[in-house]
């Protein structure tokens, strides 16, 4: 898995969607839907940064980039 953690989430879908399954999930906690990854920053990946990708989708946790990732807790 390539280190994306705190780039675009709308960069990261345009270079990996063709690649791997991948799903957006909303770090706030609030539930809010990521209809534009390209106004989402990632927060936290599963997996994490460097280790292999084993099972699908890929899940990103994303702030919107007005947001703090500083702010969530990884699940």
């Amino acid at each position: 898995m390539p280190d994306v953690i705190g780039g675009n989430a709308g960069r990261a879908y345009e270079q990996m969607s063709s690649e791997m399954d991948m799903a957006f999930k909303d770090a706030s906690g609030q539930g809010r839907s990521v209809d534009d990854p390209a106004v989402w920053k990632i927060c936290n990946s599963q997996p994490g940064p460097n280790q292999q990708i084993t099972d699908y989708p890929v899940v990103f946790d994303v702030l919107k980039v007005s947001e703090n990732c500083e702010d969530t807790t990884p699940e």
